[in-house]
């Protein structure tokens, strides 16, 4: 066991390690951001005519994209 081993690390290794987490997690969530549609909110045509018998609510839900990042959509 040396004398520095219980001394605290210089701040600049501190705030760097913070800074390349930050930048991490941007980096992530801009890779995210660009994957997505830019369309997303625009509804897409059905191409398909429903039955008759069809529940309109159940066909509106089923028409509904989720995105991947979305756990919940309601």
């Amino acid at each position: 066991m040396s004398e520095t081993d219980d001394l605290e690390p210089p701040s600049d290794a501190v705030e760097d390690t913070a800074e390349d987490a930050a930048v991490a997690e941007a980096n992530e969530a801009d890779a995210a951001e660009q994957r997505a549609a830019l369309d997303d909110d625009a509804p897409r045509e059905w191409s398909a005519q429903l039955p008759d018998e069809a529940n309109e609510a159940d066909a509106a839900e089923q028409r509904r994209e989720v995105r991947l990042d979305e756990d919940e959509y309601r």
